[in-house]
């Protein structure tokens, strides 16, 4: 966290929920959902939500891809990402 007299910017993540995908390092179908933000507080109180996006994480292998932020309703609908959900590659083992 950074923070400059009264105001301060955090970065949060929040688990969502397990979803089905086909991971690209270890061929894992176990990923996790996260909610990424970064957040301006006022004396740690939330203000307003600088950036958000989302991205599934490997519990095997712990490669992680960044969401495509148009897609998020349909997946978080079925519990499925597709490759063409994907954005990009954050981080591949």
């Amino acid at each position: 966290m950074i923070f400059i007299g009264i105001f301060g910017i955090k970065n949060s993540e929040e688990k969502i929920r397990d979803v089905d995908f086909e991971c690209t390092g270890c061929l894992s179908e176990k990923v996790e959902l996260y909610a990424i933000r970064k957040v301006l507080e006022l004396f740690f109180i939330p203000i307003i939500t600088l950036r958000k996006s989302h991205i599934i994480a490997c519990r095997s292998c712990k490669s992680s891809y960044q969401l495509k932020e148009n897609k998020m309703e349909e997946v978080l609908l079925k519990g499925k990402v597709r490759y063409d959900d994907v954005e990009k590659i954050l981080k591949e083992f």
